[in-house]
């Protein structure tokens, strides 16, 4: 629900630019220009490295905002707290945490460990207290 909110809204925001000022279609058609000055049909009309720079932020927060997404719908795949099982209560013992995992922690600003329970064969990721 949240996300289609998120998604909503963005699209809200893009269509009262486009429908009050047409910086869309403004934007949309200097972008193209701009490929076509990169591969040599005609002149640019901001400098070469101000176009680049432009397009590598533009491809750089695209990217970033991708990744919050992804991590906030992973954050469900955290299992417990602190080092006990959450299926059978027993102690746990830490696993070498995948790449993925990692990833996960730093973009949450959390401590994650991987952790599995020897009794039952629970396996997740815990959040350190």
């Amino acid at each position: 629900m949240r996300r289609g909110l998120g998604f909503g809204s963005a699209a809200l925001v893009v269509m009262g630019l486009e429908l009050s000022t047409g910086a869309v279609t403004v934007v949309v058609r200097r972008l193209g220009l701009g490929v076509a000055a990169l591969l040599g049909r005609s002149e640019f009309r901001v400098p070469a490295f101000r176009f680049v720079a432009g397009v590598v932020a533009l491809l750089l927060g695209l990217a970033l905002w991708f990744l919050l997404g992804w991590s906030a719908r992973k954050r469900t795949v955290v299992g417990a707290v602190g080092d006990g099982c959450p299926n059978c209560g027993n102690v746990t013992r830490r696993v070498k945490r995948r790449g993925w995992q990692r990833l996960l922690s730093a973009l949450l600003g959390e401590r994650l460990m991987r952790r599995r329970c020897e009794t039952c064969g629970w396996v997740g990721l815990s959040q350190e207290l």
